[in-house]
């Protein structure tokens, strides 16, 4: 894998794994990390910028993108943001049903 660029999604990603691990998905982390092309210590970076962001860690240099994800998100029940997180396991989307 070579480096890999961001997007809103893959951060989606990371900050419901910050917020609730994968206790509730049907794979693990680095499973997750190599689906979407990510190599697993730079989702683990990632995830260690939103605890610092949080307060709780000691990496300060947050990306804009995961700073905005973040206070969009920190506030979301665990199923709709599991459900924007991971639409390919949602519920309404194995009925058809779209998410926005």
């Amino acid at each position: 894998m070579s480096n890999h660029e961001w997007s809103e999604a893959d951060d989606i990603v990371a900050f419901y794994l910050y917020r609730f691990g994968t206790a509730l998905l049907p794979c693990d982390m680095p499973a997750i990390a190599e689906q979407r092309g990510i190599k697993l210590g730079s989702m683990k970076m990632r995830i260690s910028n939103f605890k610092a962001y949080a307060g709780a860690g000691r990496l300060g240099n947050i990306a804009r993108q995961s700073a905005q994800v973040f206070e969009r998100y920190k506030d979301t029940p665990e199923p709709q943001f599991r459900d924007k997180a991971f639409p390919e396991w949602s519920e309404s989307t194995k009925a058809g049903v779209g998410l926005k």
